[in-house]
């Protein structure tokens, strides 16, 4: 549990972790977590204090011997909130020494996440039980995918071939908006209900209009996608000397709609617009070496 200065509880959970290794040295975790209702003073951006529903999640992890050859764990991540919040995510890790001169690890990762209050925007023109003020959330439907990979491969003994990329995909849609029903309440006063109106524009974004004020929200519904990647040859062309040569990518691409993200997009970032970077550095030994 956590209290603010002022006393109000910011936070109060109950969890639990277990943890076995078995007879062939794999290792299983798991760890439950429950949130209880509490308040939270950072959910408004510096408004008034808001509360939170309560919910659970429980992660699972599994991975072989650290001594394997091949070692490689999986885990996976779930749970739901009062307010129809819920969060899946996989992701895992394989390291691979095919020859002593490769080493190549892979680290896929998958998210997909329902928040129910995502802060969007605040704004004047609010009730006297939020202080005057519009602090506007939504709920949002996000997903992300990875696939972080590196490679290390030995040309010779003084010289390294070192890579790494991660194409990246993300999206995200807002939908169900509202606004702060008043300061401590974990509830929203949802736009298209209690007198007020809500319609799509032309942009993307929407109109509210509650009463004799009427503003407008910008299209915040994403999809992104970026492809970065590092690679670097090592030469050590004399002893303490050595010659580096790298080249690195940053591509990325970004849709101003929510449609949500998949392995098209992963792909497609491979051949998004991007910059690439050139740079050769190389170091000196000046010193001598020590005699008898």
């Amino acid at each position: 549990t956590e209290w603010n200065l002022a006393w109000e509880r910011q936070q109060t959970a109950i969890s639990s972790r277990a943890s076995v290794t078995w007879n062939n040295f794999w290792t299983t975790r798991v760890s439950t977590r429950f949130n209880l209702h509490s308040q939270n003073q950072r959910l408004t951006r510096g408004g008034p204090s808001m509360g939170t529903g309560h919910g659970w999640s429980t992660t699972i992890d599994l991975a072989n011997s650290s001594a394997a050859e091949t070692r490689w764990n999986f885990g996976v991540d779930f749970g739901q909130e009062e307010f129809g919040g819920s969060r899946q995510r996989i992701n895992g890790r394989v390291s691979m020494v095919p020859t002593p001169r490769w080493q190549v690890s892979l680290s896929p990762s998958y998210e997909h996440a329902i928040d129910p209050r995502q802060y969007v925007t605040s704004r004047d023109g609010g009730g006297l039980s939020t202080y005057g003020g519009r602090y506007i959330f939504a709920s949002t439907d996000r997903t992300t995918i990875a696939m972080e990979t590196r490679l290390n491969f030995t040309l010779k003994p003084d010289v390294t071939l070192d890579l790494y990329a991660q194409p990246f995909a993300a999206s995200g849609r807002f939908y169900d908006f509202g606004e702060l029903e008043a300061a401590g309440s974990r509830f929203l006063r949802e736009y298209g209900t209690d007198g007020t109106a809500i319609r799509g524009t032309d942009d993307g974004g929407y109109e509210v209009i509650d009463g004799g004020d009427s503003f407008e929200i910008s299209n915040r519904d994403f999809n992104v996608h970026s492809f970065r990647s590092t690679a670097v040859v090592r030469w050590e062309w004399r002893p303490g000397s050595t010659l580096y040569v790298v080249w690195q990518q940053d591509r990325s691409g970004r849709d101003p709609f929510g449609a949500r993200a998949g392995l098209n997009d992963v792909f497609g970032s491979l051949t998004a617009t991007g910059n690439n970077f050139f740079a050769v550095k190389a170091s000196y030994w000046l010193g001598s070496g020590v005699g008898p």
